[in-house]
């Protein structure tokens, strides 16, 4: 009997020892501290970090990166930097801040203490108590506020149409263009030059063109080139004597080819507009 008794005395003892050991294993699970920080989504964070390996770096921006992460500030020495990192989560989930973070040499980032939060879509109570601060502030406007703002608008316009109208200058009245002097006007201005002897080197060039524009007329059509003109009157039977003696007097002065042989080519050309002259028909 004393022994069976003691064995119920043990059973008790194990009973209770292990209901002790349940209930400590549920109050440390109760209230076992969480080193998971809890963050808002969209609300940026800041964490200091002090690490004495290699200088640290943010990695790479990724498209939809569920962390966005920057380095505010770094100081201290190479033995032992400090760095104020902001961080803004996007989505929920536990994150790790050294996940984001590299080193700067690329070398391993041993010994980097490890900083986990969780992004939270619900919002604190300190957070829902700053919103609804700011949205109760209002902006007050007192005293005859559209009156005011409708005297602005007329003040304006009127300031606006009074830069316009006030002082603008009269149109000036339309300039009448001179007629473009005729081929035969023309002509006949170089060879009252040509007689009197006044006649330059700009004077002869412009006079060889326009005569190969009387010449050409019936020869080469409208879109010619000056190449093609000059090379159908040269062939042509009934221009090809003229632009030989005009080429002479040109660019020949010792040919012998005198002023007054120029002025017979040019003067038939000066009574009508372009009309060259006919041959005449032998008898």
């Amino acid at each position: 009997m004393k022994i069976l008794g003691s064995g119920r005395a043990m059973d008790r003892r194990w009973q209770v020892g292990l209901g002790l050991l349940l209930l400590g294993l549920l109050a440390y699970w109760l209230f076992r501290p969480n080193d998971t920080l809890n963050v808002p989504l969209g609300v940026e964070q800041a964490a200091i970090i002090t690490y004495g390996g290699p200088s640290l770096a943010v990695k790479p921006y990724k498209w939809g990166v569920a962390v966005n992460v920057r380095m505010a500030q770094v100081s201290g020495q190479a033995s032992a930097r400090i760095y104020d990192v902001r961080y803004l989560v996007n989505r929920e989930g536990t994150f790790d801040l050294k996940d984001f973070l590299i080193a700067e040499d690329g070398r391993p980032l041993d010994g980097l203490p490890s900083f986990k939060f969780n992004g939270d879509p619900k919002l604190s109570k300190q957070l829902e108590n700053r919103i609804r601060e700011t949205e109760n502030i209002g902006v007050e406007i007192s005293g005859h506020y559209y009156a005011k703002l409708l005297g602005l608008i007329v003040l304006w316009l009127g300031w606006l149409l009074l830069i316009i109208f006030y002082g603008r200058p009269k149109p000036l009245p339309l300039a009448v263009a001179s007629p473009v002097p005729t081929l035969a006007e023309q002509l006949r201005e170089l060879m009252a030059r040509l007689e009197d002897g006044s006649l330059d080197a700009e004077g002869k060039a412009k006079l060889e063109l326009l005569m190969l524009r009387c010449w050409r007329e019936g020869l080469v059509p409208a879109e010619a080139t000056m190449a093609e003109v000059w090379a159908a009157v040269s062939r042509d039977v009934n221009t090809a004597e003229a632009l030989f003696r005009l080429e002479l007097w040109l660019h020949r002065p010792a040919s012998g080819v005198s002023r007054a042989e120029i002025t017979a080519l040019v003067a038939p050309f000066t009574i009508s507009k372009i009309a060259v002259p006919s041959e005449p028909s032998a008898s």
